[in-house]
């Protein structure tokens, strides 16, 4: 099984804001998130909405707007994020794909059950526990944006 970009952007952003915002007065803003993750402002703008809209985050508008964490990184339970940034539904597709076994088929049932089975792993974790390794998740955030060195000609 695989997880969508929406899904990571969602899991990255939540580390990142964790990260940033120690300090509950500390806002990220969009940008921030954007630019030091590498990842499309439109994208960015689309997850933090969703992540809002299920209460993971709090937004604040305006000119000292942003983003931080609604609650604690112990009580951001990962198999709820997941949950809300998923589609478990039909795994295969096989509507789309026109398969002639589809009002037979038993595999998506067992695919269904994978998909539960995996959503329970995940849900006995939080996104406290993706933020164990804070002070190398630091030195990682700074080492993928820190900016070359240019050196004078």
């Amino acid at each position: 099984m695989q997880f969508t970009l929406f899904t990571d952007y969602s899991l990255r952003s939540l580390v990142f804001i964790a990260l940033k915002s120690e300090n509950t007065d500390t806002l990220v803003t969009i940008r921030d998130i954007s630019s030091e993750l590498n990842i499309s402002n439109n994208h960015i703008v689309k997850v933090i909405h969703n992540l809002s809209k299920h209460g993971f985050i709090e937004t604040t508008r305006g000119n000292h707007g942003g983003v931080r964490l609604s609650r604690s990184p112990s009580e951001i339970n990962l198999g709820e994020v997941i949950s809300v940034t998923e589609n478990f539904s039909c795994m295969l597709h096989c509507e789309h794909n026109d398969c002639c076994f589809h009002a037979v088929c038993l595999f998506q049932g067992i695919m269904h059950r994978a998909a539960q089975a995996m959503l329970k792993e995940i849900s006995g974790h939080t996104l406290a526990d993706l933020l164990k390794e804070r002070e190398r998740l630091n030195q990682a955030l700074e080492t993928s944006t820190a900016s070359p060195t240019v050196s004078a000609s």
